[in-house]
């Protein structure tokens, strides 16, 4: 019974969060923050991991302690797994809320398996085509419609490249190009994307899709500077950047891809800045390129702080969203 009321908190927390953070960026770019990817993810991530955090301090409020409720009185609802019936008077409320939360957020949920599935299906017939290598990397060439390279699938992912675009790139292009869509593959970037189009599925109020937009502006700048350090060039990968871009411009294909990749990294966007980037990256930020999962850094971030919360002494904050609980609802 006390978990109906922990969910909506979870959810009440998230719906603020996301206020407060929308509020936020209207007077500063959030963007602007970092460039670094995991701090961009994190902020994406924000609602759920300040939810998560918020309500295990709740729930926990000092677990190497006895039960508080004998210590504050029943004058109000009490979150306590030791005698979940307390919470009682908050479930009635807590069912709307929820609710409320599933009749929103079911058809975004939806829409995302469905595209996850199509992704999967995508994936795996990509797969079946025959494997190509260069410059140690492995890819598939293939009809996609427009000249373009892309990374599909979240679990398994793979490396499709256009034939015609193939064609038309120098050696060393083709190397950029494989090594920058070889770092989407190593740093797990459909899996990220689809954690952070979760994000924006389940969240119960407006979620702004630039932020998606600034991870993955940050996720291809850092994949350029991975295939850089490949290259041990950065004016080699800004060339062929370029030149993809030249290639697109070029070609007389108006049409999409045959199979839009739903949950693919498709390189290509905010040319200029990426190439100003490139030009500008020091000997020391291509020494420092890293290939790290942002789902996985967020992830040990909120492990962190949820362990901190626990050995927190103290229930002030615990006791006053009680107290605060038994004047709404009494």
């Amino acid at each position: 019974m006390i978990f109906v009321p922990i969910a909506a908190i979870f959810v009440l927390t998230a719906s603020i969060v996301v206020m407060v953070r929308a509020l936020t960026s209207r007077f500063v770019s959030l963007r602007s923050i970092s460039s670094s990817t995991s701090v961009q993810a994190l902020i994406a991530f924000a609602p759920w991991f300040v939810a998560a955090i918020a309500t295990l301090a709740l729930v926990s409020p000092d677990p190497f302690a006895a039960c508080h409720c004998t210590q504050h009185g029943l004058h109000h609802p009490h979150l306590c797994l030791t005698h979940p019936l307390f919470a009682s008077p908050l479930v009635g409320p807590s069912l709307v809320i929820l609710g409320a939360w599933l009749f929103l957020v079911a058809p975004r949920v939806f829409v995302l398996v469905r595209e996850a599935i199509a992704s999967m299906v995508w994936a795996q017939k990509i797969r079946m085509l025959p494997l190509q290598q260069e410059a140690g990397v492995s890819f598939r060439l293939l009809d996609c419609g427009k000249p373009s390279a892309y990374t599909v699938g979240v679990t398994s992912p793979v490396i499709a490249v256009d034939k015609h675009l193939w064609a038309l790139l120098s050696d060393e292009e083709r190397r950029a190009v494989l090594h920058h869509e070889q770092a989407h593959v190593e740093r797990r970037d459909g899996l990220t994307l689809l954690a952070l189009r979760l994000c924006v599925a389940i969240s119960p109020i407006f979620f702004d899709p630039k932020l998606i937009d600034a991870w993955k502006s940050a996720a291809e700048k850092a994949c350029d500077l991975y295939a850089a350090t490949r290259l041990g060039d950065p004016a080699a990968v800004a060339a062929a950047l370029v030149s993809v871009e030249k290639i697109n411009g070029l070609s007389s294909s108006t049409n999409s891809l045959s199979m839009t990749p739903a949950l693919g990294i498709i390189s290509g966007a905010e040319l200029e800045n990426r190439v100003i980037a490139l030009l500008d990256a020091s000997p020391k930020d291509l020494a420092t390129s890293r290939l790290g999962n942002d789902v996985l850094a967020t992830f040990l971030i909120t492990l962190g702080v949820a362990a901190i919360t626990l050995v927190w002494p103290g229930d002030a904050l615990h006791h006053a969203v009680e107290t605060l609980l038994g004047l709404i609802f009494h």
